[in-house]
C-alpha cells in the first residue's frame, strides 16, 4: 500500500517536540543522520492518563507470540484501559528498547553530571502546551526506538551504539488518536554512538 506524505519534519538534536497523529495514520521515525535513540511516548489525545505501558506490552506481546523484550508488535496502554494504541507495521531495525527514559537523577549518579540536559528537560518542555507535567506521566511508559537493551554488569549500566544505520525507520499504525512526545536523546556516549543527532519524523496517510 503505497502511502502519501501528509507532513514531514526534523526534530533537532537533543531537543524534543509533542504532536498529534490521528487514528489510521502512520507514525514514520526515521534514522536520517545515523545512530541515534528517541526516546518516544504516547497517549491518547483524548484522555491523557491512558498512556503506553511499554513493560506491559512486552508481557502481553510475548504471551501473544508477537514479540520479545526488545521488539513488539502491539503497543498497549496502561491497565485498566488495556487498548492497542498504535502497531508496529514496519520495522527495518526489529532492536529497541522499552522502559523508561533518561532523567537529571540518572546522569547525576551515572555520569555526574547532575545538569546534563535530559529527555525529562525535552518531555516537560514539549508537552507543556498540551498542559501535561512530568508528574502526569508515566515515566517507564517509553518506546526507545533504536536503542539496544543495556545490560548491568558490575553493577554498572553498559550502552552499546544502536544498529540502525543512516535510513532505517519504523513505522507504527495509529490505532487511535494519539498524541506523540518525542525525545532526541542527549547522550553523548555508547547510546547515540557517541554523538547525539536529530531524527526525521514522517506522518502517513
Amino acid at each position: 500500500m503505497t502511502r502519501k506524505i501528509a507532513d514531514e519534519f526534523v526534530i533537532p538534536k537533543c531537543t524534543g517536540k509533542a504532536f498529534i497523529v490521528k487514528k489510521g495514520q502512520v507514525l514514520r521515525v526515521i534514522a536520517h543522520e545515523g545512530k541515534q535513540v528517541a526516546d518516544i511516548i504516547f497517549l491518547n489525545a483524548h484522555n491523557y492518563k491512558e498512556q503506553f505501558a511499554a513493560r506491559h506490552s512486552v508481557a502481553v506481546n510475548v504471551a501473544e507470540g508477537l514479540g520479545n523484550a526488545g521488539r513488539i508488535t502491539k503497543l498497549y496502554s496502561k491497565p485498566p484501559w488495556e487498548n492497542v494504541m498504535l502497531t508496529v507495521i514496519d520495522d527495518k531495525v526489529s532492536v529497541h528498547h522499552l522502559a523508561g527514559h533518561c532523567t537529571r537523577k540518572l546522569w547525576e549518579v551515572e555520569c555526574n553530571q547532575p545538569y546534563h540536559r535530559s529527555c525529562s528537560d525535552n518531555f516537560e518542555e514539549c508537552l507543556e502546551v498540551f498542559g501535561i507535567r512530568l508528574e502526569d506521566l508515566d515515566s517507564c511508559g517509553v518506546f526507545n526506538v533504536f536503542m539496544r537493551p543495556p545490560s548491568y554488569e558490575h553493577h554498572k549500566l553498559q550502552f552499546m551504539p544502536p544498529v540502525a544505520e543512516k535510513g532505517d525507520y519504523i513505522d507504527f499504525l495509529a490505532e487511535m488518536d494519539v498524541l506523540v512526545a518525542a525525545s532526541m536523546c542527549p547522550h553523548e556516549d555508547e547510546v547515540n554512538d557517541f554523538e547525539p543527532k536529530a531524527m526525521k519524523f514522517q506522518i502517513l496517510e
